[in-house]
């Protein structure tokens, strides 16, 4: 996937900033998003509405999060923007995520951020 999906400059680009950041901070993100993910999962499962005051948090800390990881990720790159909207968009969000979130999670957490 990362091979079809980003340029051999890009994948470069890509393993310098792995570098720069480091693989504590990569792991620290991991753990974020695999515990924001729980949080919303359960919540959902639990059948607590996307409206829900304390859903609607947990998808301000997504969109939160969302943008700290872009911006750590793509160093305001557009090409590597564009490579990543479109992995996301032919892989589906569960495969590009590597199992974080799946399509109806995040869909929950966009129907809680237009709520809103």
């Amino acid at each position: 996937m990362y091979e079809t999906s980003y340029t051999p400059e890009q994948q470069e680009q890509l393993e310098r900033r792995r570098l720069e950041v480091g693989e504590d901070q990569i792991a620290r993100i991991e753990r974020e998003w695999a515990e924001l993910s729980a949080e919303v999962k359960a919540k959902r499962d639990a059948g607590v509405p996307p409206s829900d005051p304390e859903v609607r948090a947990l998808a301000e800390r997504w969109a939160e999060l969302t943008e700290r990881t872009i911006a750590g990720f793509t160093v305001g790159d557009p090409g590597l923007t564009e490579s990543l909207a479109q992995m996301y968009k032919e892989e589906g969000p569960g495969k590009a995520s590597r199992g974080t979130f799946d399509a109806d999670l995040l869909e929950y957490v966009t129907r809680a951020q237009m709520a809103g």
